[in-house]
């Protein structure tokens, strides 16, 4: 029978991940939803079961015992012996006496359904009773059957299609009501990002703020990233728990038979204020091969933008977050500076030259030949000696935290320096940007902006950028909406900061438009602040 009106069942589909919010509930009344249509794509998506861990199980029969009294488990596993037996079948109980019964029957045990996979699960024992003591052994029997799985209970088969029919969303990023569609692309979305961190990780050497701020990045089914001081303590976790290491950056592995790694970095869309003053990410690069920054070795990046099929649809959404960006003046650090720019001559060809952080990783293992800011305005002023050169020292030298600063008499080499200036006012400015590695050379080309490079930034080589140093070809010549597709929609990972929930590209953007607004009135002011104040107690005697 069809809900009674006003009646609810708040978790009419299972949250990829323990603790993520409801995208669907059921209500009772009048019909708002294709149960069909619904159902397809569920089932398409596996949107009817939480996402499983790497090790799950690939059991056809399951029997679910949370919750339950001893004597209740006890009729539901003879009901499973009856129906299927125990070989190959799986129980789902937390350690205790239940579970020491069903091991005793012969019944595989695991805590809870994110050890099963769901595509092999073909029937499941489990509770109708929908009372409190039962929610989770009741949801699952309720999961199953939206999924297409036989489900057997002592009062029946469970027939969910009602509830589906009822079914209301919700976004999982603002709270507020959405269409089907829009609540199942969510869905979706954030299985898909559950799943890549199916195997526990476990990082190395990661101080307390970069601990909280990987968290969301590397949270899946197996629980949240354990965190180990040394290279040995986190490989022994790792072979523990057949999980993966996590290391910052170019940090190199000691040991020639460490687990599988992956390799952490900023995002190429971080944060409204610089990392090193402690402004928390919104998005990371999580690499298993290299890091897009390094032309050494091959890198999940360029993998990624020599070998993906990107569908019409896939570059129409990539050209509508590109024109997004540039309308709502996003850059990486989105940092609210105004200091006026120069005045270039008419007929000059300005051309932006930004400077980068000297040692930094990007130019070790991106720009061997050309590694100095310096040297960069004179390679800048060479090649175009009637050109309008604009210096920009990157923010993290100008805090004297970062090696990179130049001297007076190259910088009198440039015809302007553009200390306090936003990137985005930079980037406006500019006809051309001429760069080793620098972000702002990819940042010029989604403004359309033509950009020289010295080195071989993960942007170069696609037939978008001019070669200043050697030649080079990455084998596919890339329109600049794949280049986007490929930078900003399947390479990196995000998360909603006010929610920590993975998320979308599109979402960070506007969640970056309003923590810069925000930043800029009276209790934003104040909590700058005194994110400043903590930011330099961390950095004291930290320099180069």
């Amino acid at each position: 029978e069809a809900p009674a009106a006003g009646a609810a069942l708040s978790w009419l589909l299972p949250g990829a991940l323990p603790g993520f919010p409801c995208i669907a509930f059921g209500w009772g009344g009048a019909a708002a939803s294709d149960a069909a249509a619904l159902s397809a794509v569920l089932r398409a998506e596996v949107l009817w079961w939480p996402a499983p861990r790497a090790d799950a199980l690939e059991a056809e029969a399951a029997v679910d015992l949370r919750g339950l009294a001893p004597p209740a488990a006890g009729r539901l596993l003879s009901l499973a012996l009856e129906r299927f037996g125990a070989e190959g079948a799986a129980a789902l109980a937390p350690p205790g006496q239940t579970a020491q019964a069903a091991a005793e029957l012969g019944f595989t045990v695991r805590e809870g359904p994110e050890h099963l996979r769901p595509e092999a699960l073909r029937r499941l024992v489990a509770t109708a009773e929908a009372s409190p003591a039962h929610w989770a052994a009741h949801w699952a029997a309720h999961w199953a059957a939206l999924g297409g799985v036989e489900v057997l209970t002592e009062a029946g088969a469970p027939d969910p299609a009602a509830w589906l029919a009822r079914a209301r969303f919700v976004d999982p990023w603002r709270g507020t009501p959405c269409g089907a569609e829009q609540g199942l692309e969510a869905l979706t979305f954030l299985r898909r990002a559950a799943l890549a961190n199916a195997r526990q990780a476990v990082t190395v050497g990661f101080s307390r703020w970069r601990r909280r701020n990987a968290t969301p990045f590397l949270t899946g089914p197996a629980g949240p990233p354990l965190h180990r001081a040394t290279e040995v303590q986190a490989t022994r976790t790792a072979r523990r728990i057949a999980g993966r290491l996590a290391v910052w950056g170019m940090r190199e592995l000691e040991a020639s038979d460490a687990p599988e790694a992956v390799r952490l970095e900023d995002g190429f869309v971080r944060s409204v204020g610089l990392g090193l003053q402690h402004a928390p990410p919104a998005s990371l690069a999580v690499d298993r091969e290299g890091l897009y920054f390094d032309a050494s070795r091959p890198t999940d990046f360029e993998r990624i933008a020599r070998e993906a099929t990107f569908t019409p649809a896939l570059l129409a959404r990539a050209k509508a977050l590109r024109e997004r960006l540039v309308a709502l003046r996003i850059t990486k650090y989105n940092l609210a500076r105004s200091e006026p720019l120069p005045e270039a001559p008419a007929g000059r060809r300005r051309i932006l030259v930004p400077g980068q952080v000297e040692g930094d990783a990007s130019l070790r293992w991106g720009s061997p030949d050309v590694h100095r800011n310096a040297e960069l305005i004179r390679r800048a002023r060479a090649r175009s000696p009637d050109a309008f050169l604009l210096y920009k020292p990157h923010p993290d030298v100008l805090t004297g935290l970062r090696r990179g600063a130049v001297d007076e008499a190259t910088l009198a080499l440039a015809d302007g320096v553009a200390a306090e200036a936003s990137a985005a006012a930079c980037l406006d400015w500019a006809d051309e940007v001429e760069t080793m590695t620098s972000l702002m050379g990819f940042e010029a080309l989604l403004r359309g902006r033509a950009v020289a490079t010295h080195g071989r930034p993960f942007y170069a080589g696609w037939g978008l950028t001019t070669t200043a140093g050697a030649a080079f070809d990455r084998g596919r010549t890339l329109s600049l909406d794949a280049l986007t597709a490929a930078a900003l929609i399947l390479y990196p990972r995000y998360i909603d900061p006010a929610t920590r929930l993975p998320a979308p590209p599109e979402r960070v953007l506007e969640w970056l438009h309003e923590e810069r607004a925000f930043v800029s009135t009276p209790q934003g002011r104040a909590r700058q602040a005194w994110r400043m104040g903590l930011s330099r107690l961390l950095n004291l005697g930290r320099r180069g």
